[in-house]
Protein backbone atom coordinates (compact mmCIF):
# COMPACT_ATOMS: atom_id res chain seq x y z
CA UNK A 1 0.00 0.00 0.00
CA UNK A 2 1.47 3.63 -1.12
CA UNK A 3 -0.21 6.53 -0.09
CA UNK A 4 1.02 9.97 -0.48
CA UNK A 5 0.20 12.40 1.94
CA UNK A 6 0.07 16.03 1.42
CA UNK A 7 0.84 18.12 4.16
CA UNK A 8 -1.09 21.78 4.69
CA UNK A 9 -0.17 23.15 7.95
CA UNK A 10 3.20 22.47 9.45
CA UNK A 11 4.21 23.90 12.47
CA UNK A 12 8.35 24.51 13.10
CA UNK A 13 9.90 24.40 16.36
CA UNK A 14 12.64 26.96 16.81
CA UNK A 15 12.26 28.18 13.21
CA UNK A 16 13.70 31.43 13.77
CA UNK A 17 17.00 29.89 14.62
CA UNK A 18 19.07 28.87 11.30
CA UNK A 19 18.34 25.06 10.45
CA UNK A 20 14.77 25.81 11.15
CA UNK A 21 14.65 29.45 8.89
CA UNK A 22 16.47 27.30 6.16
CA UNK A 23 13.52 24.65 6.40
CA UNK A 24 11.04 27.06 6.52
CA UNK A 25 12.44 29.20 3.55
CA UNK A 26 12.57 25.37 1.90
CA UNK A 27 9.09 24.91 2.09
CA UNK A 28 7.96 28.31 1.45
CA UNK A 29 9.68 27.68 -2.12
CA UNK A 30 8.72 24.01 -2.57
CA UNK A 31 5.22 23.74 -0.92
CA UNK A 32 3.42 26.75 -1.30
CA UNK A 33 0.36 25.06 -0.95
CA UNK A 34 1.19 24.91 3.16
CA UNK A 35 0.63 26.69 5.55
CA UNK A 36 3.87 27.24 7.64
CA UNK A 37 3.38 28.84 11.40
CA UNK A 38 7.01 28.89 13.25
CA UNK A 39 6.86 28.58 16.87
CA UNK A 40 10.22 29.64 18.64
CA UNK A 41 11.03 31.15 21.58
CA UNK A 42 13.86 33.64 20.08
CA UNK A 43 16.56 33.29 22.63
CA UNK A 44 20.35 33.12 21.96
CA UNK A 45 19.41 31.41 18.88
CA UNK A 46 16.32 32.52 17.33
CA UNK A 47 16.78 35.53 15.28
CA UNK A 48 13.62 37.55 13.73
CA UNK A 49 15.42 38.37 10.75
CA UNK A 50 16.70 34.91 9.52
CA UNK A 51 12.61 34.64 8.01
CA UNK A 52 12.63 37.67 6.32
Amino acid sequence: MSETFQFNRILVTGGAGFIGSNFVHWVVENRPEARVIVLDALTYAGNRENLA
